[in-house]
């Protein structure tokens, strides 16, 4: 499921439920995987499997857009 550069971020494109580790997560914010575990600390949603750390698209877009935060998708990660 591609994104073109000029959908907005909080749009929707990916199907609820994709999970992503924390460097795809990174990448497709376009941040250091640091800055994701800061905004863990400050409340992103994750999902801890063991000692892996996942993140729900959908999830992450709606803590997004509640704290204000606008992006717009530059590269989709590719889920499987």
């Amino acid at each position: 499921n591609q994104a073109s550069p000029s959908t907005p971020f909080n749009s929707g494109g990916d199907p609820p439920g994709d999970l992503i580790t924390t460097g795809r997560l990174s990448q497709y914010l376009g941040c250091s995987e640091r800055h994701i575990f800061n905004l863990r600390r400050r409340g992103l949603p994750a999902l801890e499997i063991g000692d892996m750390v996942r993140f729900d698209l959908a999830a992450v877009r709606l803590w997004l857009a509640n704290k204000g935060v606008m992006l717009r998708i530059l590269n989709p990660p590719e889920t499987s």
